[in-house]
């Protein structure tokens, strides 16, 4: 199978396998696979949640900005954790016989969040958590 990088129609990822190499060596990150058909798999994956959760402009796809390249590298390594199913209904308080402990109530939903691609995906994306909101005075 062909993996396509963007901007090609049908593309698979927004950065080559050899330019995610290039950065987890650059930035000395751990968790990257060796296996080519792997590293693939989850650069596919990666460029899935960012094209969901952000919506990348088409303005910055071609040529893919540096940001949107180096948050998918981020956002491969963390593939497992990207979309993890979250119970309804979070447990904030467990008793095991005289000991009781109170958790505080989840965060985001329950989901993770991921500061470094938030940041690199600032203002790049439809949805891109950097929101401005002005105020008039009526």
């Amino acid at each position: 199978m062909t993996f396509l990088i963007a901007p090609a129609d049908g593309y698979d990822s927004y950065i080559s396998v050899e330019d995610a190499d290039a950065y987890v060596s650059r930035f000395g990150l751990d968790g990257w696979p060796a296996s080519q058909d792997e590293k693939e798999k989850l650069l596919r994956r990666a460029t899935q949640y960012i094209a969901l959760k952000y919506e990348p402009k088409q303005q910055h796809l071609d040529p893919v900005h540096i940001n949107i390249k180096a948050a998918t590298v981020e956002a491969a390594l963390r593939a497992k954790d990207l979309w993890v199913d979250v119970d309804s209904q979070a447990i904030i308080e467990d008793t095991m016989g005289p000991m009781s402990t109170t958790y505080a109530a989840p965060k985001n939903g329950g989901q993770k969040a991921f500061p470094v691609i938030d940041n690199l995906m600032r203002g790049l994306g439809s949805r891109s958590n950097s929101a401005v909101f002005m105020l008039r005075r009526i």
